[in-house]
């Protein structure tokens, strides 16, 4: 339970791109949990991107990490069994949270969201930046602050998940080390696999968290994140 929970590195959805400087890359994960899913909409998605571009998709459906073109075709990039298995367990906990916060509004009305973005980013090899941010219902609900650290509520209900979270030092002493340690050691792992790509690609254009008020159970999917 406690590596699954710390598993969940998430930044908030709403977000507009942005140039960044050449020797830049970027790591990071799109969730979108769904309290109503359709035919169309899975209660549940992952998406994962290297820079701007979509290195695999996960959703409740089929259940599996599903890596697109040209990742697909990079042998030994990822264990493609194991990072479905891992995204399996983010869903269940990633639900569970969407769950404790509609039981605590009394959300039984329509369909609610919770999104949520995580990543880090690299300039010239080195660790420039890491983010970790939730939202319900389009609005910011809780992130992770490396320099407290801690969780830092934004929304009423988000105390409750903060005492969970920080229920034992280690949960968040393991997160900050996520941002700091691991997150970049993966992000140099696909570089050495696909940096040749990326940079073909041109200057990337970056997804950066903007708050952007929804009314309740307006979803829009973009390519590239929540629009």
């Amino acid at each position: 339970m406690v590596s699954v929970l710390l598993s969940l590195l998430l930044l908030l959805g709403p977000a507009v791109p942005q140039e960044t400087q050449a020797g830049s890359y970027r790591l990071s994960f799109l969730y979108t949990g769904v309290s109503r899913p359709t035919d169309s909409l899975p209660s549940f998605q992952a998406t994962a991107y290297l820079n701007d571009q979509v290195f695999f998709h996960y959703d409740s459906k089929s259940r599996k990490a599903i890596p697109l073109d040209p990742w697909s075709q990079m042998e030994g990039i990822e264990d493609w069994e194991k990072e479905s298995e891992l995204q399996q367990a983010r869903e269940s906990i990633f639900m569970e949270t969407l769950q404790d916060i509609m039981d605590y509004y009394k959300d039984r009305e329509g369909s609610h969201t919770f999104q949520g973005r995580f990543g880090c980013e690299l300039l010239n090899n080195k660790s420039s930046g890491a983010f970790w941010k939730y939202a319900y219902d389009g609005q910011n609900f809780i992130e992770f602050n490396r320099e407290i650290p801690g969780w830092v509520p934004q929304d009423p209900a988000a105390l409750n998940t903060k005492r969970k979270w920080e229920a034992e030092e280690v949960y968040v002493q393991r997160a900050k080390a996520y941002l700091e340690e691991e997150c970049p050691a993966m992000l140099r792992r696909y570089l050495q696999y696909g940096k040749a790509f990326l940079d073909r690609q041109g200057t990337p254009h970056f997804l950066c968290p903007r708050a952007e008020l929804r009314r309740k159970g307006d979803l829009r999917l973009g390519t590239q994140g929540i629009s």
